[in-house]
């Protein structure tokens, strides 16, 4: 028999200009919002960039009533309208989601893509971080790893690229490539900051170059004071 039960629609994406402009909640440096400003930027939305000194810091953690509380005891934080989110990488496929994706509609092999490369920038943060927090003697044994650290994700990174110069958009930047973007380029942590030779690595220095010359990460990064 055939049924004649009818399923709800999936909700229409709500357009942006409906919604409050968002607002990314960090410290006053790159670190691990800066994707998400990036992801944000190249997707042409506007956002606040509400930015604490690191000084601030202590004194928000004595604050129970401070955000960061209500989102695992850290930063960074989005708000954009009734939507409240911590983790980067949630922040970052938000961001993308309300723009570059609105534009490309990537695939789920697509997206699962963006977000293997962003498993891949997490762990090269992740490494790098070891050079730039700790005692002198474990950033020191940070620094002697990090080469051999990040030549291991690079070459994955690396092998994820066909001729490009992007991961699979011929229009401009996906999440990907701007997440390799990040990690390659960001004073901190940055690989070229941390001494990396990427110089094995055409493919990611090709993406890296396209990244910088798309007209809305170009103007962001004019403005994003360091």
């Amino acid at each position: 028999l055939k049924s004649t039960k009818t399923f709800p629609k999936p909700p229409l994406r709500c357009p942006q200009s409906t919604m409050s402009k968002p607002e990314l909640i960090y410290f006053d440096g790159p670190g691990r919002a800066e994707l998400c400003r990036l992801a944000l930027s190249a997707g042409g939305i506007e956002f606040t960039d509400t930015r604490h000194a690191m000084a601030d810091w202590p004194k928000m953690l004595a604050d129970p009533d401070a955000l960061p509380h209500k989102f695992f005891g850290q930063m960074p934080i989005l708000l954009h309208g009734d939507v409240k989110l911590a983790q980067s990488v949630a922040l970052s496929n938000y961001a993308a989601d309300i723009g570059i994706n609105t534009k490309s509609n990537p695939t789920a092999a697509q997206r699962g893509l963006d977000n293997m490369i962003l498993g891949a920038h997490s762990d090269l943060q992740g490494a790098m971080y070891k050079c730039l927090f700790g005692s002198d003697d474990s950033k020191a044994a940070g620094k002697e790893a990090l080469p051999a650290a990040a030549a291991k994700i690079l070459k994955g990174i690396e092998g994820a690229y066909g001729e490009g110069p992007f991961l699979y958009r011929t229009d401009g930047p996906s999440l990907g490539d701007l997440a390799i973007f990040d990690a390659v380029t960001s004073p901190f942590p940055g690989l070229k900051a941390c001494g990396v030779d990427l110089e094995a690595y055409p493919k990611i220095n090709k993406a890296v170059a396209a990244v910088a010359d798309d007209a809305n990460v170009k103007a962001y990064c004019q403005k994003r004071g360091f």
